[in-house]
């Protein structure tokens, strides 16, 4: 072969190779890597609705509830440490819609805390501790059963009490966000369960309920059955009633 035929048949060698890396990049993928990767998205997601950006949350305080530390017994400590916080905050007001709007990481379902990952734990920590002022109605309200948080004591005064919180005044318990008032915190209150049935189911009237948006893992079969999101506001501070075009605590109705 020619040095001439050789020189040649480089030159179209090259044109082609060239076509094809050009061809690749307008058609399809390139057949040349580029070593540059791009950055993992983000775990952390914005704000949801009203939900205010609180990077920096109070710090939770406990107290020990005859005799029950507020790690409790068992279970998951962390969480219970949450759950049987007693600190009052700066609650900030937020729509109903807004806590069924926030999602979940669903490799946190059913594990302990010290069990997810970091950006798990980055994702619900941006609103896990928010401390908000919520309106809406109570539809139904019980006795917890013994748990962790509370040394699984039984007895009114030794659990928590299950409250079903919806956006309307008939609404199913599949709509509902479940609030949770703690004995240490109801030890400050009057609160009865035979008043809230009273002043607040039967009568239809509007609540305002003040606490801590708090992430329940525990529940996940629950969601669409007896509750709309595993996120719920726990525990609970105050209850107030609207009532004579004002909102009166729930306390002065006990007397």
């Amino acid at each position: 072969m020619s040095i001439r035929n050789f020189r040649g048949r480089g030159v179209w060698i090259t044109i082609l190779f060239l076509l094809i890396v050009v061809g690749g990049y307008f058609f399809g993928e390139p057949l040349v890597s580029d070593t540059t990767q791009p950055a993992p998205p983000s775990t952390v997601a914005q704000p949801v609705g009203d939900l205010p950006n609180m990077p920096e949350k109070p710090q939770p305080q406990q107290i020990v509830f005859d005799g029950c530390p507020p790690e409790g017994s068992g279970g998951d400590p962390e969480l219970n440490k949450l759950k049987n916080r007693v600190d009052a905050g700066n609650y900030v007001p937020v729509s109903f819609d807004t806590l069924t709007s926030l999602t979940w990481p669903k490799s946190v379902e059913r594990r302990n805390m010290a069990d997810w990952s970091p950006d798990s734990r980055a994702f619900i920590e941006q609103y896990e501790g928010i401390p908000v002022i919520v309106e809406g109605y109570i539809v139904a309200a019980k006795e917890s059963g013994p748990e962790s948080a509370n040394c699984e004591r039984t007895g009114m005064g030794n659990v928590d009490w299950h409250i079903w919180f919806t956006n309307g005044p008939r609404d199913d318990r599949s709509m509902a966000v479940i609030v949770e008032t703690t004995p240490r915190v109801r030890l400050g209150h009057k609160w009865t369960l035979d008043l809230i049935r009273m002043v607040v189911m039967n009568d239809h009237l509007p609540v305002r309920i003040s606490g801590w948006l708090f992430f329940d893992p525990e529940h996940p079969d629950d969601v669409g059955q007896t509750r709309a999101t595993i996120w719920e506001i726990h525990p609970v501070m105050q209850i107030e009633v609207f009532q004579n075009n004002r909102w009166i605590p729930l306390d002065k109705f006990a007397n």
